[in-house]
């Protein structure tokens, strides 16, 4: 049983891999208001078991359409995550009396309401869910697609996210996170158009990235790059993961000194998808940031 924070949770949401939220909170408030995907107890733990075997049969079609791995994880959210964990206990408990162990179980270490003013869009209520199949209720509808959306992760707290070229073309999306600033890999043609509101009213780069490995990577000018920005920052790619995923580990490597297996475990972790782009990641696989500073340290003493 792990404590984890809001940014860990908000990450688990937005990959593919199998995620219940159980909610421990009374059913009135759970029904005013409530985390997207999330599930009431009511007072008996029992009730989890329909939910794992109503969820089971779809983690398993989604490992196999989106290639993750096997995992099963169980995340406890109430108003005060002190009194969390004896309820957390016997959850667990519970799913090792089933033979279940399979079942990671984490709490939340912070209350349903601070993680829904951190991440409003995820805020969902009964009367809204009821209200879905009204096709007068438009805005009900927009809240609920919206917070079904596969968001960008987070790499770093407010600083940092990883996504795709949806999620950089989603003014709605970029808005909600108070992203300002979009690095994006892709190599356009030299006709192509560009979004020109994505030039007006976001520090937009695009720095292209050959999906053909023959292009050198130059970690250390990317880690520059992100680093010399003030606002939270979208690094995207065509998929959002075979560039992104290395260039993500990449800058850990460069900006912390990590070696590889510490920095790719991390965004692996975060990511839940582990498609690279083969070329690109023969790259880092070699890469030493050491190395690369010792070379411009030379390079200025010889100057």
């Amino acid at each position: 049983m792990k404590a984890i924070q809001m940014m860990e949770l908000y990450n688990m949401m937005n990959d593919y891999r199998h995620l219940l939220i159980a909610d421990l909170r009374k059913l009135e408030l759970f029904e005013q208001k409530q985390i997207r995907g999330s599930f009431c107890i009511q007072d008996n733990v029992q009730i989890i078991v329909s939910h794992i075997e109503k969820q089971n049969s779809n983690a398993q079609k989604n490992e196999e359409k989106y290639h993750t791995q096997p995992i099963r994880r169980i995340v406890i959210v109430n108003d005060d995550y002190m009194k969390i964990e004896q309820d957390t206990q016997l959850i667990k408990d519970l799913i090792q009396s089933l033979k279940m162990n399979e079942y990671k179980v984490y709490y939340l270490k912070t209350s349903v309401e601070t993680f829904l003013d951190k991440y409003p869009f995820y805020t969902l209520s009964k009367a809204i869910l009821q209200n879905y199949e009204n096709l007068d209720n438009n805005e009900d509808q927009q809240k609920l697609l919206f917070a079904y959306s596969q968001f960008p992760q987070q790499l770093q707290e407010n600083k940092l996210y990883l996504g795709s070229n949806l999620n950089a073309n989603s003014k709605k999306q970029l808005d909600a996170l108070q992203i300002k600033t979009i690095i994006d890999f892709k190599t356009y043609e030299p006709d192509a158009k560009f979004s020109v509101w994505k030039k007006e009213q976001y520090n937009y780069i695009n720095y292209p990235i050959s999906e053909g490995g023959e292009q050198l990577i130059d970690f250390y000018q990317i880690t520059d790059l992100i680093e010399s920005q003030n606002t939270p920052i979208l690094l995207c790619c065509p998929d959002g993961y075979s560039i992104t995923n290395v260039v993500a580990i990449g800058y850990l490597m460069t900006l912390k000194k990590q070696n590889f297996n510490i920095s790719s475990l991390k965004v692996f972790q975060i990511r839940g998808n582990t498609t690279v782009n083969k070329q690109l990641y023969c790259q880092i696989l070699t890469y030493d940031p050491k190395t690369i500073v010792n070379k411009i340290t030379q390079q200025l003493v010889q100057q």
